[in-house]
């Protein structure tokens, strides 16, 4: 034991590198800080001295060389060489990621909003379609395997630790650790702790998990006993982030979504899922085209103007325009009865037409011709009210 503690305590010497400082530290090795010879900085990452001799080990980090060689994407840790060092420990040098853990931040913070765990996101589902792409499933997607960065082009959110990547199209053996489930129990999706075929929807699940513990500040199945969390994964209600955080209802749906027990009804891709939560985080308004209205001119002093956007709005019209000395208001054709709004509104001092016309809807903006007065009716007006022929037939 003191053997093993001394080798995993002691500076390690690797051919070409300086090694500085230990960064990191887990059940299978250890990452330094080190610099080459020209003082550039690297990340050496190490396997524990008494698991030279695991299959699984090795394993896993002849995986995640081969997984990162594959990636060239901003989002994921870069792989810059490997070997082995005297003692028979394989280790991977990997590009220096600075910036504090999205685990750390999210620890220190609390919640983060939900327009900057879309910004988050967006670049981390990109990279893992771009590994979903190359039949590359990651496995193990939480915050402490995220660091948020800076570089020339602005914040760099990076994916660490393909360690436990499954490369779908390569033959060899499984790892089958009797270190336990392969994973975080707490960021596993419900197959994994089953022991069944990972997918890239396991990665999807993940997601969900890591963008509810963005959104409220907290984990999903957290806050319970590890036999009861995992219970809770399998068989629990599908947890809520607006329950937890001031947030819009809305983002519970595709969050559940994400986090579906049966694999088969989540999303097919982390795209789908980054698009659903886009919708709700921010919503963008799609135009309809152009369609048939009923438009209402009118030109007046305040005190008509007011009356006249009473009288629109109280018959279902949405003001399209409103300027010191005009409003127009528009209703879909057949959803205004012509006849009575134009009683109430020859009862104004004003100047007013009421014609058909189209408008694009987009949301509550409206476009197109009916804000083209000129179009629609006999501009300029007399005083009184001028109705289209259309619509008295």
């Amino acid at each position: 034991m003191n053997a093993l503690l001394s080798a995993a305590t002691t500076v390690p010497v690797v051919s070409g590198y300086q090694v500085e400082q230990l960064i990191g530290e887990g059940g299978f090795g250890q990452v330094w800080r080190a610099t080459t010879l020209d003082g550039t900085p690297v990340a050496i990452k190490i396997l524990h001295l008494e698991l030279i001799r695991s299959n699984d080990a090795l394993t896993r980090f002849e995986r995640e060389l081969a997984a990162i060689q594959r990636l060239d994407h901003r989002s994921v840790v870069g792989a810059l060489g490997y070997g082995k060092l005297d003692d028979g420990r394989p280790y991977l040098v990997l590009e220096y990621v600075p910036g504090p853990s999205l685990r750390d931040v999210i620890a220190s913070r609390g919640m983060l909003p939900p327009a900057e765990t879309l910004a988050l996101l967006e670049p981390l589902c990109d990279a893992l379609t771009a590994a979903h792409e190359q039949n590359l499933i990651h496995r193990d997607i939480k915050a402490s395997n995220v660091i948020l960065s800076h570089d020339a082009s602005g914040p760099r959110p990076v994916l660490l630790d393909f360690g436990l990547v499954k490369l779908n199209d390569q033959e060899g053996p499984g790892l089958t650790s009797s270190r336990s489930m392969l994973g975080t129990p707490a960021a596993m999706a419900p197959e994994q702790m089953r022991g069944q075929p990972v997918t890239i929807r396991t990665d999807i699940y993940a997601v969900g998990l890591l963008a509810y513990h963005m959104l409220t500040g907290q984990m999903a199945f957290g806050g319970a006993p590890g036999v009861v969390q995992s219970y809770l994964q399998l068989h629990g209600p599908r947890p809520k982030p607006s329950t937890k955080a001031d947030l819009d209802p809305a983002i519970d749906a595709p969050i559940a979504r994400a986090l579906a027990t049966n694999p088969a009804d989540r999303f097919a891709t982390v795209g789908e899922f980054i698009e659903a939560l886009r919708a709700v985080i921010v919503p963008q308004p799609v135009a309809s085209g152009p369609e048939h209205v009923v438009a209402v001119y009118v030109e007046g002093d305040p005190h008509a103007l007011a009356a006249a956007s009473n009288v629109t709005t109280g018959a279902g019209m949405m003001v399209a325009l409103a300027t010191p000395n005009s409003l127009i208001a528009i209703a879909k054709s057949g959803a205004v009865d012509v006849a009575a709004l134009a009683v109430k509104l020859g009862k104004l001092h004003a100047k007013i037409a009421i014609g058909p016309t189209t408008a694009e809807l987009c949301g509550n903006a409206i476009d197109g011709e009916a804000l083209d007065v000129e179009a629609w009716s006999p501009y300029p007006l007399a005083d009184g009210i001028w109705i289209s022929p259309a619509l008295q037939t």
